[in-house]
């Protein structure tokens, strides 16, 4: 694994073995931080050609009540015309950032996208859903 971009508020560190990135996401985050993040997501999975996210938002302090529409309809359509087939995202502790990961799952149509409380159970679900190309 090789880590491909690293800030005290995202890493994304890619699994070439798996095809997948992980997003660990911290702190606090508003509309321009969270969208530079999404969007530094998105060039790394273009870049890697990545067919799957394990993104961890369990250290997010807050919510991203400003971008949920766009998190869902704009940001996860952009990954899923990259190839990215399976997103799991693994909630924050944190209520409001709970509930605003909720909120977008309302929107979202595509990649397939499913919650968790853990990384392991997050990880698990990839291993079974992911489809894996060459």
């Amino acid at each position: 694994m090789r880590t491909l971009f690293d800030t005290p508020g995202l890493t994304i560190i890619h699994d070439p073995a798996n095809k997948w990135l992980f997003a660990t996401w911290r702190g606090e985050h508003d509309e321009t931080s969270s969208m530079a993040g999404c969007a530094m997501i998105l060039n790394k999975v273009r870049l890697t050609h990545c067919t799957a996210i394990l993104n961890d938002s369990s250290q997010v302090l807050d919510g991203w009540s400003e971008i949920v529409r766009w998190i869902a309809l704009e940001f996860f359509h952009a990954l899923a015309d990259s190839g990215v087939v399976a997103i799991a995202w693994v909630t924050a502790k944190d209520w409001p950032a709970r509930t605003d990961i909720e909120r977008v799952l309302l929107y979202t149509t595509r990649p397939l996208v499913d919650t968790f409380s853990e990384t392991e159970s997050a990880y698990s679900w990839l291993l079974s859903t992911a489809t894996k190309k060459p």
